[in-house]
């Protein structure tokens, strides 16, 4: 259900993600933060950000490898292949969501601290 208008969000939300509502609250002026703590925590954001990244391409290269090769992979491969098919497996898809809420994130804290728009 959307906070603001009481209706439901047709199963649209992010669940666990939150990154309409941050864009939401700056936009109204309600999530306000000084100029060094928004740096600060958007550079964190960017640090996860490109951390999800690394995850998303692994998990990507992983399924074309283990599809490419089928049994033919070494078993350090092989393992390494596996690990990150179940470290997705377990996440959902949680990591490509993550893809879409984290700008949010940042764009969110980038308003609230008062930052001019990245070029």
């Amino acid at each position: 259900m959307d906070i603001w208008s009481g209706e439901d969000d047709d199963g649209a939300g992010a669940e666990g993600f939150a990154g309409e509502l941050f864009l939401q609250l700056a936009e109204r002026g309600w999530l306000v933060v000084e100029p060094e703590v928004g740096r600060r925590v958007i550079a964190e954001l960017l640090a996860t950000l490109e951390a999800v990244r690394g995850r998303v391409r692994l998990a990507e290269m992983s399924r074309r490898l283990r599809e490419t090769a089928g049994d033919r992979l070494v078993p350090e491969v092989d393992q390494a292949v596996v690990d990150s098919v179940f470290a997705e497996q377990i996440t959902a898809g949680r990591w490509e969501q993550a893809l879409v809420e984290l700008p949010k994130y940042i764009e969110a804290f980038r308003r609230a601290a008062g930052l001019p728009e990245q070029a």
